[in-house]
């Protein structure tokens, strides 16, 4: 894929990879290795199913509803097909590292799911990168790129779900690429390649998230109009890459459910749509279970920032709003518009790089400048609890002690709040057991319900391999923190790259 944008050069590509380096490293060292959502264990299943019967079905009481019953009675997942795909090569990983480790670990997937549930870090980091190109594609300096794109996976939900295994990351990252391929085919004058690669990403969008078909046509109307004479070929070119996975996406419809459109959701007895646009609008923005304005409070300073892009290239601009704006009516029309057990907005990851890439844009006044560092520094914080604990075994918990309703909307119920008293709880307890203050709790290791023997703890996987056993203390604490050097090392090349650009 040559996307080669005004400015593009070698120095341009080292910094973006190391760049990327760093976000991966810094989700990294977060990640839990744990797969507690219905979604990422469909998805894991259905990659199981895949490698060792040949088969797209789920097994037996994964996820057994009668909307889901396909042809021969089977059960499909509803959830698209490309986060499986994605999760091959972790799974083939994983396999191999269980079977070369001696000592039992949970269930004989357990090791396995850890390593896919890894792979979602490659994805975050794929978005982090599409947004530098894209910065960068559009004139904005590689120092500065460099900082937004840290701050656009740091400052924003897409930190806490780097660690699960949802396929909002995956989505983002498929949908990034297409942004960039379609400002790419388009800067001057049609360039036929980049608008092919775009129709395929926008289709890999559509496979892993079936309403993406909405951002596809957004996408694709912005091609045409953005093609002045050579609309025809622009549309041929987007169509030759998007049509061929829409067929994919439509054949394996039909293949489990016997209908191309058929994906599973439209037979589903619990409508996902239905709801007032108002009511999920204002509880996207307002709520206190998924504001964005909550969960990443720099969409506050988007508001200004927004303009001075808009100045800049309305172009690109107009793009990344359409296909923001339809994606949000879309999920504001939900009736499940909060996601289920989820930290913040879900349904609105994939859209984060529409309110963070911006503020590349725009420069605060003097004045306001301390401020804006403030906010900033407030989104980084508020995704540290969504990180350190993870937000359904804070649910599933609440459930045991009596709570009936999933989605608390009381301001004392919100998920902050539960995450950031149950995060404090568990990291004094981790400092404790660490220092050696006080004795950790004895963790048996091949424990087949291991993720619910590990809910005192914080969710970072080389604290789990401290409460099992595999490693000391020292240890534990020097692989967390070479992690983290290294994922500061690598930020802090990539800015340093950008100081003496080599021409």
């Amino acid at each position: 894929m040559n996307l080669r944008p005004t400015q593009g050069d070698r120095q341009r590509r080292v910094v973006g990879l190391w760049m990327a380096v760093a976000v991966t490293f810094g989700c990294l060292l977060t990640a839990g290795g744990s797969m507690t959502s219905t979604d990422g264990v469909v998805a894991f299943n259905v990659t199981q199913n895949l490698v060792e019967e040949g088969s797209v079905a789920t097994s037996g009481g994964v996820i057994e509803l009668p909307a889901y019953r396909g042809r021969g009675g089977r059960f499909y997942s509803p959830f698209g097909i490309a986060q499986s795909l994605w999760n091959l090569p972790f799974y083939l990983v994983g396999r191999a590292v269980q079977a070369a480790i001696t000592t039992r670990v949970g269930r004989t997937d357990t090791i396995t799911k850890a390593v896919v549930a890894l792979g979602t870090v490659p994805a975050v980091a794929l978005v982090a990168w599409s947004g530098f190109a894209i910065l960068t594609m559009l004139g904005v300096s590689l120092r500065r790129a460099v900082v937004i794109s840290v701050l656009l996976v740091f400052g924003t939900p897409l930190w806490p779900y780097s660690g699960f295994g949802f396929n909002q990351p995956l989505t983002g990252a498929f949908l990034w690429l297409a942004i960039l391929a379609a400002i790419a085919g388009t800067r001057h004058g049609v360039r036929m390649g980049p608008l092919v690669w775009c129709g395929i990403a926008a289709g890999a969008a559509l496979l892993t998230r079936h309403e993406m078909m909405l951002a596809a046509g957004i996408i694709g109307a912005w091609i045409v109009i953005m093609g002045d004479g050579a609309r025809r070929g622009a549309a041929t070119a987007y169509l030759s890459g998007f049509i061929p996975m829409m067929l994919i996406w439509g054949a394996l419809n039909w293949w489990r459910f016997g209908n191309p459109l058929e994906s599973g959701y439209l037979r589903d007895p619990t409508p996902g749509y239905g709801s007032s646009v108002l009511t999920g609008a204002s509880g996207l923005l307002l709520s206190p279970y998924s504001s964005v304005f909550i969960y990443c409070p720099m969409a506050v300073l988007a508001i200004a920032a927004i303009p001075a892009f808009w100045r800049r290239d309305r172009s690109a601009a107009s793009l990344m709003f359409a296909v923001a704006a339809g994606c949000f009516l879309l999920y504001a029309s939900l009736q499940n518009w909060m996601g289920a057990r989820s930290y913040g907005p879900r349904y609105l990851v994939p859209i984060l790089p529409a309110i963070v890439l911006p503020l590349a844009f725009w420069t605060p006044a003097r004045a306001w400048r301390w401020p804006v560092r403030f906010v900033i520094l407030l989104s980084v914080l508020v995704q540290v609890p969504g990180v350190l604990v993870d937000y359904s075994k804070v649910r599933e918990e609440r459930a045991a002690a009596g709570e009936t309703i999933a989605q608390d909307m009381r301001w004392s119920g919100m998920p902050l709040r539960l995450n950031a008293r149950a995060s404090v709880q568990a990291f004094g307890r981790a400092v404790r057991h660490l220092s050696g203050a006080e004795a950790p709790p004895r963790i048996d290791p091949s424990d087949p319900r291991l993720s619910r023997a590990m809910t005192f703890s914080l969710d970072v996987w080389w604290i789990h391999l401290f409460y099992l056993g595999l490693l000391g203390p020292v240890a534990a604490v020097a692989i967390g923190a070479l992690t983290g050097a290294a994922a500061i090392a690598a930020f802090y090349r990539a800015l340093s790259l950008t100081q003496n650009p080599r021409r």
